[in-house]
């Protein structure tokens, strides 16, 4: 019932390795600009969206986009970005509206359409113009995606993605639906507790109950299978393309994840039991010379590879990005 973060750490490899990632850690560089789209009823919407810029003058090095899961949000990504900045990247995070950095609105959906609606528009305003690497955990997989075969992307990266068919933390998906209608029938604020209860109750880290229901409407309306004509696409871009994904995720079975990969062609593919050794970040960097790109999965891995795994994420931001260098000295 959740794609994106938790309040748990389940073993003392993860506490360990949030430790040693958490030290001298920077503060983010939030920022707030107008973005107008358009809602699901064609009518538009004017919001206040609230980001992080690490670097608003822009970067010559590159720039990531970061899309979080639900609920998540920029925070979801600041071990990565705490080493971007380290490289001179510049990191945009985005928040979609309704997890408590950007307000939600009347009649919000939380579908992909709508949720790319704003993407859109609040990329436009950006006016991108540098190297670019969109970057996603969990739910927000999706709308990386389905970004990148829309703005000129040099590179997507997939952490804990949702596959392409229902999972272990949406079914029966009818049961959903039978929260979303309750909690819809009681005044809200009888609503707002029933549904903040339940999410705490499964551990489940949110603010309060417009969280929790909004977080919850968003996996409802999970794009799955929808979302395979964006993965077809993308095959015919010169964008490359890293996904890593884990054997203990609590969200998805790692065979879902496996299935979705096969429609992911030319990926150089590396599985690991505990660890990744030291010595194959080379290899699998080295994938992307010859290959589209490469897929990992780590066996004792969990949903929060934007954690575990930030050194090899950056790493592979970085090689993308020198790929690119050498293209344009070509």
């Amino acid at each position: 019932m959740i794609f994106g973060r938790t309040a748990l750490l389940k073993t003392t490899g993860q506490i360990r390795n949030f430790a040693v990632a958490s030290t001298e850690m920077s503060e983010p560089k939030v920022h707030k600009r107008l973005v107008k789209f358009p809602k699901m009823d064609g009518k538009p919407v004017e919001i206040q969206a609230v980001y992080e810029d690490s670097l608003s003058s822009g970067s010559s090095v590159g720039t990531v986009v970061a899309f979080h899961g639900s609920p998540g949000s920029h925070k979801d990504f600041k071990f990565i970005r705490q080493k971007l900045d380290d490289m001179g990247v510049r990191f945009i995070g985005i928040n979609y509206p309704g997890f408590k950095q950007t307000d939600g609105y009347s009649g919000q959906q939380h579908c992909n359409e709508e949720r790319q609606n704003y993407t859109n528009a609040f990329l436009k305003d950006l006016s991108l113009t540098e190297k670019v690497i969109f970057l996603a955990h969990s739910r927000g997989c999706e709308n990386a995606l389905m970004t990148a075969t829309t703005f000129p992307a040099d590179g997507l990266v997939m952490m804990n993605p949702v596959g392409l068919r229902i999972h272990k933390s949406i079914r029966p998906l009818s049961r959903l639906q039978r929260i979303e209608y309750v909690y819809d029938l009681l005044p809200k604020f009888l609503a707002d507790a029933m549904i903040y209860r339940m999410y705490h109750s499964f551990g489940l880290k949110v603010q309060d109950g417009e969280e929790a229901i909004n977080a919850l409407r968003s996996v409802i309306r999970c794009g799955l299978e929808t979302t395979l004509p964006f993965i077809q696409k993308l095959q015919k871009q010169d964008t490359k393309t890293f996904m890593i994904f884990a054997g203990r995720d609590i969200i998805v079975e790692e065979e879902i994840i496996f299935e979705s990969l096969k429609e992911y062609k030319n990926l150089e593919h590396f599985s690991y039991d505990t660890d990744i050794p030291s010595d194959d970040f080379s290899k699998i960097l080295k994938s992307f010379d010859s290959c589209k790109g490469a897929s990992v999965f780590v066996k004792k891995d969990t949903h929060y590879q934007n954690k575990l795994r930030a050194d090899l994420v950056v790493d592979v931001v970085k090689k993308i990005f020198s790929l690119n260098d050498v293209k344009n000295k070509l």
